[in-house]
């Protein structure tokens, strides 16, 4: 299914652009509307415009902490998560890193990704457009396996922490092999799509 392809990948959607504008917009009208309905003053375009400055910047601000923490992934992604089914692949496989959900059909040799910055889209992709697939685990940066779309770095941590971590624990040997797997998958999707099953 060639159409169904995502021809450039956006881990940016303009969904996400439009919503942090609206309420960097919004909420100044919103406070002018206030002001001017109580009395406390009328709208004043000197004050619209610093206070949409500073909610745009403070809400962006706020938002890109949280989706790069992974706070907000899963539930900006669930709705678009849902729609998986209706789509012509079976993507059996599916990582939630904190950027974003990874879906891989590695019979078809397709890979899927919903973007938290983008997460209204199901982008789908050819796995011939994946490369240099790796796990990179280190104590001090966490467990992360790596690919490249379409020239791309697309980083999934399957463990990320405030201090060091022992990759000799539980925990670190798990995520390492997570990680792993997904490699793994990643290489065996690419195969399949270039035909080297």
């Amino acid at each position: 299914m060639k159409e169904m392809e995502t021809e450039k990948f956006k881990k940016f959607g303009s969904s996400f652009l439009l919503l942090l504008l609206g309420v960097g917009v919004g909420l100044p009208v919103i406070i002018s509307l206030i002001m001017a309905l109580t009395g406390k003053g009328g709208f004043r375009l000197d004050v619209f415009l610093p206070l949409c400055l500073v909610f745009a910047f403070i809400i962006w601000m706020i938002l890109l902490m949280t989706i790069a923490w992974g706070t907000l992934t899963p539930l900006l992604t669930k709705g678009t998560y849902k729609k998986i089914d209706s789509l012509p692949y079976r993507f059996n496989n599916s990582f939630q890193g904190r950027n974003g959900r990874l879906l891989i059909d590695v019979d078809n040799g397709m890979i899927g990704f919903i973007s938290a910055y983008n997460p209204f889209e199901i982008q789908i992709f050819n796995a011939s457009r994946i490369d240099r697939m790796e796990t990179i685990a280190s104590t001090m940066t966490g467990v992360r396996f790596v690919f490249y779309l379409d020239g791309k770095k697309m980083t999934m941590y399957t463990l990320l922490s405030n201090r060091a971590v022992n990759l000799k624990s539980s925990m670190g040997v798990e995520a390492i092999s997570k990680a792993d797997t997904f490699v793994e998958l990643l290489k065996a999707a690419k195969n399949r799509a270039e035909g080297r099953t």
